[in-house]
């Protein structure tokens, strides 16, 4: 069942081969993408080289406990640094995606300290995106991770009609990496 390689689109990507694809008149478009957006939206960051950004919508909460919301701001602000348009989703009454970026809902894991079972849930509640990012910074998570999306994917797949994100996990150079997808060829 498990499933990992590389994401030609996003982790395949060095930062010397993005470099190369920005353009003046690509940062300049950014810019003014970023400047358009209105008071209900928290202005974060604009990276000068790549063109990517961070906004924050006002409704958008950061929760202070366990650090994750900590981790989704660092999160962004990595995807920024490679080019990426971050847009922090409000959060209504129920619970939706954390952000947005090249067209799709993306929902942002924080697992230090979790455990494999901890890890399961986190992806049944990621269902709500169409993909999830797994992010820990000071624990090596990645053998843990790729045991819980075996376990947690394989026993929902027997329904066949639970619909499931696909799972990333993103390194420290802030590149994402495709642990298991959707998509079987």
């Amino acid at each position: 069942m498990f499933f990992y390689s590389d994401n030609i689109n996003f982790a395949s990507e060095s930062k010397k081969e993005m470099k190369s694809s920005i353009t003046t008149e690509h940062i300049k478009e950014a810019r003014a993408k970023y400047d358009s957006y209105g008071n209900e939206w928290e202005k974060a960051y604009f990276d000068e080289n790549s063109g990517g950004f961070n906004v924050y919508h006002i409704k958008h909460k950061f929760t202070p406990t366990g650090g994750g919301g900590e981790a989704e701001k660092t999160v962004g602000n990595m995807l920024a640094k490679l080019g990426k348009q971050v847009e922090f989703l409000p959060e209504g009454k129920r619970k939706s995606a954390d952000l947005m970026f090249d067209d799709q809902k993306w929902d942002i894991k924080y697992i230090n300290e979790a455990n494999i079972a901890t890890i399961r849930s986190a992806i049944r509640n990621a269902r709500k995106a169409d993909n999830a990012i797994f992010f820990w910074d000071t624990n090596e998570k990645l053998i843990d991770l790729c045991n819980a999306a075996n376990r947690e994917t394989g026993r929902l797949l027997k329904r066949q009609t639970v619909f499931l994100p696909d799972i990333y996990y993103i390194n420290k150079n802030g590149l994402l990496n495709l642990l298991w997808s959707k998509k079987r060829d």
